[in-house]
């Protein structure tokens, strides 16, 4: 990589011209979305089924997802060896640890906050916690998945095949530093290298991710990359690559992309993993959010909310993954990579 180029994307840092890691900026014209997504779970309601419903199953589905995890990242491995790529971060056990700088990255990202996500141990969290939050067997999850933490994406879809669940997400294509930002390794190609096995296919469409959910932070050259990377791993999914004109348009394909993936189905709960502005919005609001489960309910009425507030809004429970080192010590996972 240039130096030219290095000294681009830190300028950019450095100016607060990337998104912030939770993807805050400033507000701009109002939005309206049409889409309608069925409400689940609003807050005050009981659980439709709890962790009691899987009794004693429930600490082996947990071991399940966790195995599973394990086992995407041992492909995941393999594969980056095989193209001959080497983590610059050091030793990599988990292989989803990315580069500091690529043409594909959009923000600033903590090397040990990608380090603690890629824990297999999170997938039986995650399994564990959604138990408790009432999510079980025929319940369609819908999901934000940024490049920023691949681990977090592998052990939501390992939680959810642990507890029967459906589930649906867009994915995007670019990532913050450290992250799933290496062209070949990218969150939807790496969806592409290791589904349907251990972990399941999710993506209903994939986006290039970014400004404007199409990399408009990019330099030409790696807004083309990322663009390309949309299209060829939409194709190889088997589903939509999305276009969007602006912030607004961004909104409304995803909203309708769920809508129409649900066919009618009520989506019970929301994931967002990571920092894309289309899912969490370009709305200081996001800031007063902590990680972990939300309460149902508006928490952003500016002009500028993303997804994650549509739903909620809607009644829809949402569970973001952000703020890793603090939801890890709350959740009690080990803040090292077995092996690193």
């Amino acid at each position: 990589m240039s130096e030219t180029f290095r000294s681009r994307v830190r300028r950019r840092i450095a100016s607060g011209r990337l998104l912030a890691a939770i993807g805050c900026a400033a507000a701009g014209v109002f939005l309206t979305v049409p889409t309608s997504i069925t409400p689940v779970g609003r807050e005050g309601d009981p659980p439709r089924r709890a962790a009691a419903t899987f009794g004693a199953r429930l600490e082996e589905r947990a071991a399940g997802a966790e195995r599973a995890m394990r086992g995407a990242e041992a492909v995941l491995r393999a594969a980056k060896a095989a193209a001959g790529i080497v983590s610059e971060a050091g030793v990599d056990p988990s292989g989803l640890i990315g580069s500091e700088l690529t043409p594909l990255v959009t923000t600033l990202g903590s090397l040990e906050a990608k380090r603690i996500s890629a824990n297999p141990a999170w997938a039986a969290v995650l399994t564990r916690q959604m138990a408790a939050a009432g999510i079980g067997p025929g319940d369609l999850i819908a999901a934000g998945f940024s490049g920023s933490f691949p681990g977090l994406n592998l052990a939501v879809a390992a939680a959810a095949r642990a507890l029967d669940a459906d589930l649906i997400a867009i994915s995007s294509v670019t990532a913050s530093t450290w992250g799933a930002n290496q062209p070949g390794f990218t969150w939807p190609e790496m969806e592409c290298l290791v589904a349907p096995g251990s972990i399941p296919r999710a993506s209903i469409a994939v986006t290039a991710g970014g400004d404007g959910d199409v990399a408009l932070d990019l330099e030409p050259d790696g807004r083309r990359m990322a663009a390309a990377i949309r299209d060829e791993t939409a194709r190889r999914l088997g589903v939509a690559a999305l276009k969007p004109n602006d912030f607004a348009d961004a909104i409304r394909q995803r909203m309708s992309a769920y809508r129409k993936a649900a066919n009618g189905r009520p989506i019970v709960l929301y994931v967002n993993v990571g920092g894309t502005a289309a899912s969490l919005g370009e709305s200081s609001a996001v800031l007063n959010l902590k990680s972990g489960f939300v309460r149902p309910g508006p928490f952003d009425r500016s002009e500028r909310r993303g997804v994650m507030a549509r739903f909620a809004e809607q009644g829809v429970r949402v569970l973001t993954l952000l703020n890793i080192r603090d939801l890890a010590v709350r959740w009690g996972v080990p803040l090292v990579v077995p092996g690193g």
